[in-house]
């Protein structure tokens, strides 16, 4: 019985905390932005074949020469190509994602980056498990119009999955615009 209740405590604490980090997303990435220079991009989300592999694939490109720049998943297999609909709803914003291959977050992925771009409160309870250190997190959705959450277009209609991916370009301009300005 201690154990379930613990665990039951646990579980009711962490959704607590995912709501705070929701409630301060906006205001903890613009401090972050504003708080240095950012040179080394991570770009997460669960599975690295949507979110993040458009954005990190927009943003490796947009700073080509300003900054370097990864992708990567929790998903715990990598390897996976981007679905064909979402390589196709890409391509016609300008970013190829053919050759995208999915990769599984590392630890050193986090030691890495300067700065971790996240999709949703998923993907910070998980950069939490991780230890990943959260003064370097910048909500996506943050950097646009709208809430601060990016949702998952796994299993949404093309027309919805599409828009989540104008939505990251929108956001992926707007962080360009904030990195070459110097945050």
């Amino acid at each position: 019985m201690f154990t379930s209740l613990r665990t039951i405590c646990n579980k009711i604490r962490r959704r607590f905390a995912a709501l705070r980090a929701v409630r301060r997303a906006r205001a903890d990435t613009h401090a972050r932005l504003a708080g240095g220079p950012v040179h080394r991009i991570l770009v997460i989300c669960y599975g690295n074949i949507y979110r993040s592999a458009f954005l990190g694939r927009y943003l490796s490109e947009a700073l080509q020469g300003v900054a370097e720049v990864r992708s990567a998943g929790f998903h715990p297999v990598g390897g996976r190509p981007c679905p064909e609909r979402h390589v196709a709803a890409a391509a016609r914003l300008g970013v190829d994602l053919q050759q995208h291959r999915s990769a599984v977050l590392r630890k050193e992925d986090l030691d890495w980056a300067d700065a971790i771009l996240l999709m949703d409160r998923h993907n910070w309870a998980a950069l939490e498990e991780a230890g990943a250190d959260s003064r370097k997190y910048i909500w996506a959705g943050a950097l646009c119009d709208g809430p601060v959450e990016v949702v998952d277009p796994y299993q949404l209609t093309d027309q919805s999955a599409a828009a989540i991916t104008e939505r990251l370009l929108h956001a992926g301009r707007g962080f360009v615009e904030r990195i070459r300005q110097g945050g």
